[in-house]
């Protein structure tokens, strides 16, 4: 189903809503349905840059299910470093003087983290990717040593990592359905949803505009909203199969 296909359907129950206000309900029903079932995944690249342990992701990144270092799958690390190496702004640590670059070393012992908080309380809330290296006794401070430093080598797109996401959205400067990407298939939301649970989104994209006026209807909400969920569970299943072999029942002989 192409952008004009599910537009036109859904103004048949729609028929006052804009063609941006479309957008935004594929946009919210796909990333309800990418956050239900994990169907979309997509892999993430980033630059390493010597003596910086932290790196903004991307906010369509759910969770992350592997990270390679330089084509070499690395191990998340269990629980965080003693002594960190983080610079904040806004409010800036005027007291704190950052950490020297460490020298490479040959063991490459690379592990990744996680981190929830930003070093910039004005800027927009990113999770953020912290790449260590485990060397003995490598980094003092303050009377405490840590054997975590941060990362020693500089590199083109040598950070990859293999997420779990939300989808890519409608974008906002084509606006509406008369653009020149209305009979695709492949922007926004419908490339990262397999076509054949486009329906599905159709039926999210629908119950989302019976919440809102000028179109508001509960009970039609409610009737398109269990449709919707009965759709995940089809895409979660079919999630399962591309992953799992199934499952192994006992039997009594």
């Amino acid at each position: 189903m192409n952008k004009i296909q599910m537009t036109e359907l859904i103004r048949t129950h729609h028929a006052n809503a804009s063609g941006r206000q479309i957008e935004m309900y594929i946009n919210m029903a796909a990333d309800r349905l990418a956050e239900k079932s994990s169907i979309v995944r997509h892999t993430f690249t980033y630059d390493s840059v010597a003596g910086q342990r932290w790196y903004d992701i991307s906010d369509r990144i759910m969770r992350i299910d592997k990270v390679y270092f330089n084509d070499v799958k690395i191990p998340k690390l269990v629980g965080d470093p003693i002594i960190d190496d983080d610079e904040f702004t806004n409010p800036s640590d005027t007291a704190d003087s950052p950490l020297s670059t460490p020298v490479s070393n040959s063991s490459n012992k690379r592990m990744w983290m996680i981190s929830d908080y930003e070093n910039d309380r004005t800027a927009a809330k990113k999770r953020r990717l912290g790449i260590v290296e485990k060397v003995a006794n490598s980094v003092t401070r303050d009377g405490r040593t840590s054997d975590y430093q941060t990362c020693s080598i500089s590199g083109t797109k040598n950070i990859r990592i293999y997420a779990v996401c939300f989808t890519n959205h409608f974008g906002v400067d084509n606006p509406g359905t008369d653009e020149t990407d209305s009979m695709l298939s492949t922007v926004g939301p419908l490339k990262d949803i397999p076509a054949q649970f486009h329906e599905v989104l159709l039926t999210g994209a629908i119950a989302i505009g019976y919440k809102y006026p000028p179109n508001i209807d509960l009970n039609m909400a409610a009737a398109f909203e269990n449709e919707f969920e009965l759709g995940i569970k089809r895409v979660k299943s079919f999630q399962r199969t591309q992953t799992t072999t199934g499952f192994i029942k006992p039997h009594d002989f």
